[in-house]
């Protein structure tokens, strides 16, 4: 995402542990799908079709779960956890069947 800026301060600056990957300030994508979730959830946000704070609060509840029982290894990558909070936020407000 060189050179692109998020449009809301508040999804660039999640604190730990849903922060963003970053190297040298940049944010990190080691897959195409990454970036597709990653666009998916800042742009139906940002259209008004859910709230960032829930996503954020989803995607936190992801991450705790996937390090429950060793931190050091999650069960399941970041990005890997977005998706998962995602389906389960578009579940929720019934956006995806």
């Amino acid at each position: 995402m060189s050179g692109e800026q998020l449009s809301s301060p508040g999804i660039a600056a999640m604190p730990s542990p849903c922060a963003l990957p970053r190297k040298s300030g940049e944010l990190v994508f080691h897959d195409e799908w990454e970036r597709r979730a990653f666009a998916i959830a800042v742009s139906l946000a940002e259209g008004s079709h859910f709230e960032w704070h829930d996503f954020q609060k989803q995607l936190t509840e992801a991450i705790s779960e996937a390090e429950r029982n060793d931190p050091q290894h999650p069960t399941r990558g970041y990005y890997e956890s977005w998706l998962v909070s995602l389906e389960a936020l578009l579940s929720r407000k019934r956006l995806a069947d």
